[in-house]
Parts: C-alpha cells; sequence; structure tokens
C-alpha cells in the first residue's frame, strides 16, 4: 500500500514540474506586438438588437414571422417591455404587441414615441400573469416612423398614477422588418 501510495505521489509532482516547465517557459518567449489597426474611414453602424423568428405549423404550411426586442431589468431578468411586429401569412398585413409589466394603471392610455415624437396611444387590452398587452394592426405611419427612427419609448403608468418611461433602440429595425416582409 505504501509504495501505491509513493507513486501516487511522484505523478502528482512529476505533473506539477512539467506545468511549472511549460508556464515558464511561456514566460521566456519574447512577446510579439500586433501591429495596432488602422483607424475606421466609415463610423461603425449600430448593432441591430432585433430578433427573427420563423415558424410553420406543419413543413407544408405558411410561414409566420415576427421580429422582437425587449428590454429585460438586469437584476431580476424580469421582462420590462417586450416589443414584437408580425407579418401573417393570410392577411400580409403587419400586427403589433407590447407586452408590458403588471401593475399598469389601466384606464391610462400607452403612449408611444418615435424619437420624442409621440406616435400613438394604445389601451391596455388584456393582463396575464406575464404581463399586460397592447395588441392590434400596425399603422402605417407607425412603421414608418419605426423604420426611420432612432429609439422607440412607451410611457404608461403605474397603480400609483406615476408615469414610466421605457425606451429601446430602433437600429436594425427597418432591415430586420423587410426580412419579414
Amino acid at each position: 500500500m505504501r509504495h501505491r501510495w509513493s507513486a501516487i505521489a511522484a505523478t502528482i509532482v512529476a505533473s506539477h514540474v512539467v506545468a511549472t516547465a511549460i508556464a515558464l517557459s511561456a514566460q521566456a518567449k519574447p512577446t510579439q506586438t500586433a501591429p495596432s489597426p488602422a483607424p475606421a474611414a466609415v463610423p461603425a453602424t449600430p448593432e441591430s438588437n432585433w430578433i427573427t423568428r420563423c415558424a410553420s405549423r406543419t413543413r407544408a404550411g405558411a410561414v409566420e414571422c415576427t421580429i422582437e426586442q425587449s428590454v429585460i431589468k438586469n437584476d431580476t431578468r424580469q421582462v420590462i417591455v417586450l416589443f414584437r411586429v408580425r407579418v401573417p401569412p393570410d392577411t400580409r398585413a403587419p400586427v403589433m404587441m407590447a407586452q408590458l409589466p403588471l401593475g399598469l394603471y389601466l384606464p391610462a392610455q400607452v403612449v408611444l414615441h418615435v424619437d420624442d415624437r409621440k406616435a400613438g396611444e394604445f389601451p391596455p387590452q388584456t393582463c396575464d400573469a406575464s404581463g399586460c398587452y397592447i395588441s392590434g394592426p400596425l399603422p402605417t405611419e407607425l412603421l414608418a416612423q419605426l423604420s426611420a427612427g432612432k429609439v422607440l419609448k412607451f410611457s404608461f403608468q403605474n397603480l400609483a398614477r406615476e408615469t414610466i418611461d421605457v425606451s429601446m433602440p430602433l437600429a436594425g429595425f427597418a432591415a430586420a422588418y423587410e426580412g419579414i416582409r
């Protein structure tokens, strides 16, 4: 038994010696500095946060596609706002849906702003355990504003009738929407 433990200890020591030798040889190699990249001639395009999803009930069925973006509270992972645009295969007319948090003052309208310009008011329609919802056909004017805009802001009231504003970037919306049209 003693011989077995000696062999294990020797293996451990040998492993440590090899690891130390590898680490020292890596440190001994001269470092090469990569050439600094040339400054970009064109400013970078803002990254898109829009997710595209397409699905069909069957392989032969019509495909329905959606784009969506959500604003999530970092510490709790709670969805504050989820905004979705879908194009049903039968009508091809865009439909919007927004999920907002529970605790809305329901008699108040949800106001959408694009780049600080009022784009529309929508009544909350229903609530469930996941939140409260507004939905309906996406007006042509609002679609044009979303495609050209930079920021979409949702304004709604909580139960204390305080106005809550939640913004999401519109970078990439136009391209994502074109992809599902």
